[in-house]
């Protein structure tokens, strides 16, 4: 059986604070009569942006208590990939966890011929090492898990770095923790944390990057045209969706505990072990004992649940989604190994929905 290390959840009641701070934060940067609105268009007369966007990242830079926040477009890696290409130039090298970098990010390593160190977040004694020997221009940080074994802890990494090479800009892929965990990068010492909007109910494409001042005017220096500035209407659009996020997520990590925990109790002969896991989202994992994930995720699909992922908690994704195992997993475990499992996000529904899914599925195969 499987030993899975999980990211600490937002409960229900961190998240009703967050929603909290979050609408108070909106409350000091517009006027009522500004938020009742939608926003504004284009550069500005000042060349600056939509003056409603800036009003919206001081207003995600008051709630997550850092200097600055932009809107980019590109999502998740839209806001990793400007962050990187502000900070860094080409060919820095960039230490990183030695499990395989998210594929879209590993485009914009490609691109900018940014070199992967890679050593072992678990093994503190091994990053300590690499950071007294290696030449290393900045620490790229995946918060949620890259691979089942993973177990570090953000906030311990992030401080054994701040202690050893204070220089060292430290840059956190926060996409599928903002919401699911009570802190981000930033607020456990990072200089950057990089999401996706899209991914908290926001608007589709968009991304946000939380920085220092400095950091910030860069990424919107390189962002001139006007076809590449997020409207006011977008940034308000994603303060909405992640006003609601907060909520909404933690209920889900509730349904993951419940379906897990009912599984576990009650297995179906069919079902080996089930297991919640950060890999990206907050999932359960379920291991088969006859090689039946396909057929188990085809048959669901029958019964009202979702064959594939749109953005991952995005605000389409209202039903269960029954899918296969990440590639990241299936190279880790083996094609033929991976047959046996599957993955299941409750998205916004109830634990007996999932199960009731399950069990049709399970009854046919």
């Amino acid at each position: 059986m499987l030993t899975i290390s999980r990211l600490a959840p937002l409960s229900l009641a961190e998240a009703r604070q967050l929603q909290f701070r979050l609408v108070e934060a909106i409350t000091q940067e517009f006027a009522g009569h500004e938020w009742l609105s939608r926003g504004d268009l284009g550069v500005g007369l000042d060349g600056k942006g939509s003056r409603y966007t800036r009003q919206a990242e001081r207003a995600l830079a008051r709630m997550f208590g850092v200097e600055d926040a932009v809107f980019v477009t590109g999502a998740g890696t839209g806001a990793i990939r400007c962050a990187l290409f502000a900070l860094l130039p080409p060919l820095s090298r960039i230490l990183v966890h030695e499990a395989q970098l998210y594929p879209t990010t590993a485009v914009t390593f490609r691109a900018a011929g940014y070199q992967a160190v890679p050593i072992n977040f678990d093994d503190e004694a091994q990053l300590t090492q690499a950071l007294a020997g290696e030449e290393l221009q900045a620490v790229l940080i995946q918060h949620t898990r890259q691979n089942l074994a993973t177990h570090y802890q953000l906030a311990d990494v992030i401080s054994i770095i701040r202690k050893r090479r204070p220089e060292l800009v430290i840059l956190v892929d926060d996409n599928y923790a903002v919401a699911n965990t009570p802190k981000i990068g930033v607020e456990l010492g990072a200089a950057v944390s990089a999401f996706s909007s899209f991914k908290l109910l926001g608007p589709e494409g968009i991304g946000i990057v939380l920085c220092t001042q400095a950091i910030a005017e860069r990424i919107r220096a390189d962002m001139y045209s006007g076809g590449s500035r997020v409207q006011g209407f977008q940034a308000q659009e994603a303060l909405i969706g992640l006003s609601m996020a907060f909520m909404a997520n933690a209920t889900t990590q509730e349904t993951v505990d419940t379906i897990v925990t009912h599984i576990r109790k009650r297995a179906h002969p069919a079902i080996a072990e089930a297991h919640i896991a950060n890999m990206q989202s907050p999932i359960i994992l379920i291991r088969f004992h006859a090689p039946i994930g396909s057929q188990i995720t085809t048959l669901a699909a029958r019964y009202g649940a979702a064959p594939f992922p749109v953005g991952a908690m995005s605000r389409y994704e209202l039903i269960p989604m029954f899918y296969r195992v990440s590639g990241t997993m299936t190279a880790e475990l083996g094609a033929a190994a991976a047959q046996h499992w599957i993955r299941i996000n409750p998205m916004r529904a109830g634990a007996e929905t999932v199960l009731r899914i399950l069990e049709k599925a399970l009854n046919e195969v």
